[in-house]
């Protein structure tokens, strides 16, 4: 398996060729490193250096990785036709940013991730053109593209990383004997983006020019995807097995179902691969016993597909259409295609018999696919399959459906997190009979007002302070005392500025207060806790200062309480009351001490268990 011969000049024109590809692609790495010097400091928009940046990086990247010949006009058409994907694809996310009422950081990863796996894949397509001229190219070129790509990538990387590590090497031996020059030069911002892209440029020719590196990598790695496959295989079909005795409802009890089922297909279709290689193999690649267990395996392929498919319609049901949700249905239906076509694929070579070719449809099922990825791709990036449209359609008709449980936090999240059709579907709400009056509608115009994000919400609470409805929300265990009126008024003012204590004006917060006298000083001291799992339980106490008022003393916090069952034990024992304190046998040990200001500052000694 080697490089079309159009990608690897000939002998007698190989030292001209080299000459040019690799004064152009330092020049082109050079001008890379300007432009985004340049756009950093053009004072532009963050959408809009978003943009910059990505035609500065992927449209040169995609000829770089291509060129044999500069003066090739079918170089700077695709050149041309990569920008056209990037200005598409960031355009849409430009335009939503514009309208939206904030910018949602996750859209550009998204954006990112589309446009990356865009770039990867129609890559090895456009070089297997330029190499035959055609579209219809065997698969052997693509599988030989796609494989040296990623890895030319990856050497190129770690060219620019092992050079910048000597640079910093150099910086810091002269810094040993106070020369501070080449730690301020190798930190200045021009330097760094000119010496990155210079050595992108090098990074790529050396990758491009060293084939017998790549071809050793990628044969290492196609050797360890043999190794691998059998055992996958086993713990596929074994898996599939075992679904018949112990049920399904444990896997959507933990959550992440779908992401864990995904991450096993994925893997599944890169090993698979990695046997199957170009499919010009004579010989099988395994014995027939592991050949059957492969094939086994490729057939169990399409029930982990549908559980994940399952396990994230279970999620759409219970919570509606999310950013994420689109996206990770989007990734689970490709890869229920991708299974579809591996199990009819081990199901055709099976009907075949062992003297034909291994997986004969393996092939054409790849190449279909991939053509497919590239289309939804660019579709999830365009008003077509746009995520933040489709969720924000699906949570205005839940809250359609039910308008009592509209809360505010439901109301502001549609607001904040659904970009420019956030704001239109709290308008159709506006319209809808079951918001146009009482706590519905309060709610729903409070949220159309709001003017701070969802991380901000509770401040937005806090200043619409309901106290006979905190009161009546957080419970105190039977026998325990409710605080004094002055509490409730302390805890109203500490709710304008501390988080713990808006945690409880939450409506569907779960809160507890608990009383007693902790300290001995014959005086009640309350203990807030919050009871949502989050990691260990935490409660915050308050106490009255000497001069009567009170104070708050800080977080209790239960160690050992991170799991599900510790949450539930600690969260049913805190709402019983059954709370006590413990006396150390060993006392804090104090030595005097007063701070700039004449207050009394001790340093403090515990004693500490042994390891």
């Amino acid at each position: 398996m080697s490089l079309p011969t159009s990608l690897m000049p000939a002998r007698d024109a190989l030292d001209r060729s080299l000459h040019a590809v690799r004064n152009g692609l330092l020049c082109m790495g050079l001008l890379q490193g300007l432009l985004a010097l340049a756009l950093v400091h053009s004072g532009l928009e963050r959408d809009w250096q978003a943009l910059g940046l990505l035609l500065i990086l992927q449209p040169p990247l995609f000829m770089a990785l291509t060129v044999t010949r500069w003066r090739d006009a079918r170089l700077w058409a695709g050149g041309g036709v990569m920008a056209a994907v990037v200005g598409v694809m960031a355009g849409s996310m430009i335009w939503g940013l514009r309208h939206a009422p904030w910018e949602d950081s996750r859209v550009l990863v998204f954006l990112c991730t589309a446009l990356s796996l865009w770039w990867f894949v129609a890559l090895p397509w456009f070089q297997a053109f330029m190499a035959h001229g055609r579209w219809r190219v065997p698969y052997a070129t693509l599988f030989v593209l796609a494989w040296n790509n990623a890895l030319v990538l990856a050497l190129a990387a770690l060219c620019v990383q092992l050079v910048w590590g000597v640079l910093w090497l150099w910086a810091g031996l002269f810094a040993l004997v106070k020369v501070e020059f080449f730690v301020t030069l190798f930190s200045a911002q021009w330097f760094v983006f000119v010496v990155t892209g210079l050595l992108g440029g090098l990074g790529l020719w050396l990758a491009r020019t060293q084939q017998r590196p790549i071809q050793v990598m990628r044969q290492t790695l196609l050797a360890l995807g043999r190794l691998l496959l059998p055992l996958l295989a086993w713990v596929l079909v074994f898996f599939v097995l075992a679904l018949a005795f112990t049920g399904v409802e444990g896997l959507w009890a933990t959550r992440f179902a779908a992401a864990l089922l995904m991450g096993v297909l994925i893997l599944q279709i890169w090993v698979v691969n990695a046997v199957y290689q170009d499919g010009a193999a004579a010989q099988p690649p395994y014995a027939r016993v592991l050949r059957w267990l492969v094939d086994a395996s490729l057939i169990a392929m399409p029930v982990l597909a549908t559980l994940a498919c399952v396990a994230i319609g279970l999620r759409v049901r219970q919570y509606g259409w999310t950013l994420e949700r689109v996206w990770a249905a989007a990734a689970a239906g490709v890869l229920w295609l991708y299974a579809l076509g591996y199990a009819g694929a081990a199901l055709h070579g099976l009907r075949q018999g062992a003297d034909r070719p291994w997986l004969q449809w393996l092939a054409p099922v790849n190449q279909a696919l991939s053509l497919l990825v590239l289309a939804l791709l660019l579709a999830l990036q365009t008003p077509l399959l746009d995520g933040q449209r489709i969720s924000a359609a699906s949570q205005r008709e839940r809250l359609r459906a039910y308008p009592s449980q509209a809360s505010l936090e439901r109301l502001t999240d549609l607001k904040w997190r659904h970009g420019p059709y956030g704001l239109a579907a709290l308008d159709a709400l506006a319209q809808d009979p079951g918001f146009q009056a009482g706590e519905a509608r309060q709610r729903l115009d409070a949220a159309r007002a709001s003017t701070t994000t969802r991380a901000s919400e509770e401040a937005d609470q806090s200043e619409h302070f309901d106290l006979a409805a905190a009161q009546q929300r957080i419970k105190t265990p039977a026998g325990m005392a409710r605080p004094q009126p002055d509490w409730w008024d302390w805890w109203q003012q500490q709710a304008q500025t501390e988080s713990w204590a808006r945690q409880c004006l939450l409506p569907n917060a779960d809160c507890v207060l608990l009383s007693g006298d902790w300290d001995r000083d014959q005086q009640t001291d309350h203990l807030l806790c919050n009871l949502e799992d989050r990691g260990n339980r935490r409660c915050r106490l308050s106490a009255r200062s000497p001069d009567g008022q009170w104070q708050d003393q800080g977080t209790v916090v239960w160690s050992d309480t991170f799991t599900a069952e510790e949450n539930r034990l600690t969260r049913d024992l805190l709402r019983d009351g059954r709370i006590a304190t413990g006396s150390a046998r060993w006392p804090d040990w104090q030595l005097p001490h007063q701070d700039g200001q004449g207050k009394e500052r001790p340093f403090t000694g515990r004693l500490q268990q042994p390891d």
